[in-house]
C-alpha cells in the first residue's frame, strides 16, 4: 500500500503539471460535448497506462529510450501544430449540447488522446525512472500500479475538460472567447515547434 500511495502522489504531480495532455484537452473542450470530453480523456488515461507497461518492458534496455524520444518527439509534434492550425482556423459558434457523439468523432478523439499521450516525450522516461526506484511495480503490483494510472489519468482530464466546459466560461464575451483560442493555439504551436528543435533539428 505505502508504494501504491507513493506512486499515486508521484504520478499526480506530472498530471497537474501543463503539458500537452491538458493542451489537447483545453482544445477539446472549446466546442465541449460529454461525449468529445470523455473520449479524448479515455483515449490519454489509456495512452498514460500504456506508457507505463511500455516503460516496465523497458526498464532495463535504457538504450532504446534516445531513439524512441525522437520519434515520439516527431509524433506529438505533428499532433500539436495540427491541432493549433484546426483550433486558429475554427470559427466561432456556439457550444454543442452536452451529448454523446457519433462513434467515428469519438473513436478520432480517443485515437487523438491516445497519440498525445503515448507519444509525449515525458510519460515513458518518468515511469522508466519510477520502476528502476520501485523494481515492485514490475513484478507482483503491475496491474495495479497501470490501473491506478489509468483512473487518476481519466479522473482528471476529465474534471479538467468539465471545469473549461461549464456555460459561464463558454458564454465569455466573443473577445475574450477569441483570445483565449488564440492562446491556446499559440501554445500548441510554440510547444510543437519547441519539440522539434530540441529532439529533432
Amino acid at each position: 500500500m505505502p508504494l501504491l500511495a507513493s506512486l499515486a502522489l508521484s504520478y499526480a504531480l506530472v498530471l497537474v503539471a501543463p503539458g500537452p495532455n491538458l493542451l489537447i484537452v483545453l482544445r477539446v473542450a472549446v466546442r465541449p460535448s460529454w461525449g468529445r470530453l470523455l473520449s479524448v480523456a479515455a483515449g490519454i488515461a489509456s495512452g498514460a497506462a500504456m506508457a507505463s507497461y511500455l516503460a516496465a518492458i523497458g526498464a532495463t534496455s535504457l538504450y532504446m529510450l534516445d531513439d524512441l524520444d525522437m520519434w515520439a518527439s516527431v509524433v506529438l509534434s505533428s499532433i500539436l501544430l495540427y491541432s493549433a492550425v484546426r483550433l486558429a482556423r475554427r470559427p466561432l459558434a456556439e457550444a454543442p449540447p452536452q451529448q454523446l457523439g457519433s462513434d467515428s468523432l469519438s473513436l478520432r478523439l480517443y485515437s487523438l488522446g491516445l497519440a498525445t499521450a503515448l507519444s509525449n516525450p515525458l510519460s515513458v522516461p518518468f515511469f522508466v525512472g519510477l520502476y528502476l526506484a520501485q523494481p515492485d511495480f514490475r513484478t507482483g503490483m503491475g496491474e495495479a500500479a497501470t490501473c491506478i494510472i489509468f483512473v487518476m489519468a481519466f479522473s482528471w482530464f476529465t474534471l479538467v475538460g468539465l471545469v473549461f466546459s461549464v456555460p459561464a466560461i463558454q458564454r465569455l464575451d466573443t473577445i475574450w472567447a477569441r483570445a483565449a483560442r488564440t492562446v491556446l493555439a499559440a501554445a500548441m504551436g510554440l510547444y510543437g515547434l519547441a519539440l522539434l528543435y530540441e529532439h529533432v533539428l
